[in-house]
């Protein structure tokens, strides 16, 4: 299929979007895990708030726009839970953000951050959180 001079592709550009309304470093060639690593703990409410904004433009599948913000978002109440003692908000935020889980079917995320087959103690914080979710969806 050929594009002619005048049609316009449009294409979310989530992580330059992210970048210029979070305040997310953009990945660096050869950086691994951006996902994981570019967030900032102390934003998580915000990041939640951009993906419910902008989740009609997110790509959805395996390692999608929604999978890589979704992980960003866990390691961010991940990281509440591992350095502050705000169990409270991190509660306020997981409960918000489960629900976006399960209604957009992100069960790669829920799975991988269940650690199944790992004991519990040698797992994060937040995996007793994914696993009680995992047994609702199963």
């Amino acid at each position: 299929m050929k594009i002619k001079k005048h049609e316009v592709l449009f294409m979310f550009d989530f992580v330059r979007k992210l970048n210029e309304e979070c305040d997310v470093p953009l990945p660096q060639k050869g950086d691994q895990d951006w996902e994981f690593c570019a967030g900032d703990y102390t934003r998580t409410e915000y990041y939640i708030k951009f993906y419910k904004k902008y989740s009609d433009e997110m790509e959805s599948g395996d390692f999608s726009d929604k999978e890589q913000l979704s992980d960003m978002i866990i390691q961010g109440i991940e990281d509440l839970l591992t350095y502050t003692d705000d169990t409270e908000y991190a509660d306020k935020l997981w409960n918000e953000f489960r629900q976006i889980l399960i209604n957009d079917e992100l069960y790669r995320n829920i799975v991988y951050w269940s650690c199944i087959g790992h004991p519990l103690e040698n797992c994060w914080k937040i995996t007793s959180r994914m696993r009680d979710l995992l047994r609702e969806l199963i």
